[in-house]
């Protein structure tokens, strides 16, 4: 038995494939596509991106993607996605089932009138291999895909999907409530990443002078966010999701600064903002191994205040990236030899 994540690079975005096999048959679980170049790259997307070649490999061994996750509707967690559907012999035909909270189940989920203006749009776009008409949106396609049963992920539930058990910590009801309104242009709610990173100042002053300020992009608060187990394994995906949500949903299930959730990996909230990642939250949870998905050209992330928080919370954590130049210049020189060991690159999937 195996269970490897493979955190694609999906530039600034997320796009992480989970595959787990057994005596019994394999299992594969996409989260997120990232952004369109994640699937194609070049002129009409026609060169395989980082996507693109996960999922020959997946259709090579003649398996299917049995989940596909869409954590929330930001560009850099979806068009890489859609692209991926459009494209013929990809999911299309290799997903089996997709979560997505979009805006019309949302709305039937809180008993409100739907929001026409949020549909995801699923246009042909340049590329020679899509199939689809123009005008039809995301959920249309996935409706007909037979793929998407448009029931809302929301925190508190427990799913099982084959081996892999989800225990549900975002979006609580509140965050679904926010989303519920026609949803701002996302070059605006991307404010709360802040553009400049802080690779100046040391780890000490940023421990020293720390507060939290929580993002509040109602798209991030969406995200679904949860603990996966498999064959004994646990893992904490984060998506973009609130520290607060997850303190509480963590609170709910009984964890405390006593009885933390062990896990063996924790995927960072948003690429390393510090909006997303508080000392509370990181107060509640037992890991040695933390990931982080981001090539650091986008919003100064990683902020090197939420590296300095997850170093501090244990002296033994390390943290990953899926790009081996993402925390280049993040030390300072005085820092490098007490710190360094404990910023690694990815080199390919982790086995759990």
């Amino acid at each position: 038995m195996a269970t490897t994540i493979h955190l694609l690079e999906a530039s600034y975005g997320d796009a992480i494939v989970v595959s787990h096999s057994s005596e019994t048959g394999s299992a594969n679980l996409l989260i997120d596509g990232g952004p369109a170049k994640t699937f194609g790259v070049g002129p009409g997307g026609r060169r395989p991106g980082p996507l693109r070649k996960a999922l020959d490999e997946i259709k090579g061994k003649g398996q299917h993607v049995d989940l596909v996750i869409l954590t929330h509707i930001d560009s850099d967690h979806i068009r890489g996605l859609i692209n991926a559907f459009k494209a013929e012999g990809y999911l299309s035909t290799l997903a089996k089932r997709v979560w997505l909270n979009a805006s019309s189940n949302i709305s039937a989920y809180l008993s409100q009138p739907e929001i026409p203006e949020n549909s995801i749009p699923f246009s042909t776009g340049e590329s020679p291999e899509t199939s689809v008409s123009d005008g039809q949106t995301f959920e249309q396609a996935l409706t007909k895909l037979h793929c998407w049963g448009s029931e809302v992920i929301v925190a508190g539930q427990v799913i099982t999907e084959g081996p892999f058990k989800f225990t549900i910590l975002s979006p609580a009801h509140q965050n679904l409530e926010n989303l519920h309104c026609i949803w701002p242009d996302e070059s605006l709610s991307a404010d709360t990443s802040g553009e400049a990173n802080d690779y100046h100042l040391s780890l000490s002053d940023l421990l020293d002078n720390d507060t939290f300020t929580e993002d509040s992009s109602p798209a991030n608060g969406s995200s679904i966010a949860f603990i996966l187990e498999v064959e004994g394994k646990k893992v904490l995906f984060l998506a973009d999701a609130y520290a607060s949500t997850i303190v509480a949903a963590l609170a709910k299930l009984g964890y405390t600064q006593e009885n933390k959730l062990v896990v063996d990996y924790v995927k960072i909230s948003h690429h390393g903002s510090h909006f997303n990642t508080s000392v509370e939250m990181l107060g509640l949870i037992e890991c040695r191994s933390y990931l982080i998905s981001t090539d650091g050209t986008r919003h100064g992330h990683p902020h090197k205040r939420t590296l300095a928080r997850i170093l501090n919370a244990h002296p033994d954590n390390v943290i990953y990236f899926n790009y081996e130049d993402a925390f280049d210049g993040v030390l300072l020189d005085s820092e490098v030899e007490g710190y360094e060991s404990r910023l690694r690159s990815l080199a390919g999937g982790i086995q759990i």
